[in-house]
């Protein structure tokens, strides 16, 4: 059996848990060759001895963190084909509750960390004239939601970004895709104080899988040179 993703060179971010993992056994099973990065560094070289995957502690938050994680994937492989930005959290509730330190966190993460790691992957690639950056947003990004202020503000830059992003690499033959899932369900919800979303929804029940919104990614990686998805946008049949 053939495997899309064989001699692939992929990085992704957040790859210690929930999307992040659903990714990296994706493309792993589709024979790619990974550098993982996260900040859990347990459960980080837990999934990259389940994946055969490079483990890089990263704090996306740190460009001299992010860069490291790419030069890894260059040391080790000599290329990048792939990066997938898709580390990143949410604290939600009224804009009154939130603190100086919860707004710094998200857009810190949200938006700075995947400009990191879109600038990186970007200076590795375009001198090869190839590679793709998937950046993980969400369908916060293009919604109003209420008690989510700052994480849609962080999701709407994010598209905004990776709009522009996307016509800057087309130069250098570099594609850019933005993907915009909507509720997911991951530990992330379980572990929350808040919950924005009613009571009668149960994201285990209601929400999408993680390996659901991977194998989209997968199928994204493996189109042709030949033309670009520009955005993706996935959400549940609630």
């Amino acid at each position: 059996m053939s495997h899309r993703l064989t001699g692939k060179v992929v990085c992704i971010t957040g790859a210690s848990r929930g999307l992040g993992r659903a990714l990296a056994h994706a493309c792993a099973a589709e024979g790619a060759k990974l550098v993982l990065g996260a900040r859990t560094v347990p459960e980080l070289e837990a999934v990259a001895a389940e994946t055969g995957g490079v483990a890089v502690p990263t704090d996306v938050r740190d460009p001299l963190e992010v860069d490291r994680l790419v030069q890894t994937a260059l040391a080790e492989f000599g290329k990048l084909d792939v990066m997938i930005n898709n580390a990143g959290l949410a604290v939600y509730g009224p804009l009154a509750s939130m603190t100086a330190d919860d707004v710094v966190l998200m857009l810190d993460t949200n938006v700075k960390g995947l400009i990191w790691g879109s600038r990186a992957a970007l200076l590795a690639m375009k001198d090869r004239r190839s590679g793709h950056i998937v950046n993980i947003s969400s369908i916060a990004g293009k919604l109003h939601l209420p008690n989510e202020s700052v994480y849609c503000a962080s999701k709407w830059a994010v598209n905004g970004f990776t709009g522009v992003l996307r016509q800057e690499a087309a130069a250098f033959g570099v594609k850019v895709t933005a993907v915009c899932p909507g509720g997911i369900d991951t530990p992330f919800w379980r572990e929350m104080d808040y919950r924005p979303f009613p009571e009668s929804v149960d994201p285990e029940r209601d929400f999408m899988k993680p390996e659901e919104i991977a194998r989209t990614v997968v199928e994204l990686l493996a189109t042709s040179d030949r033309y670009l998805v520009p955005e993706v946008v996935m959400v549940p049949m609630l």
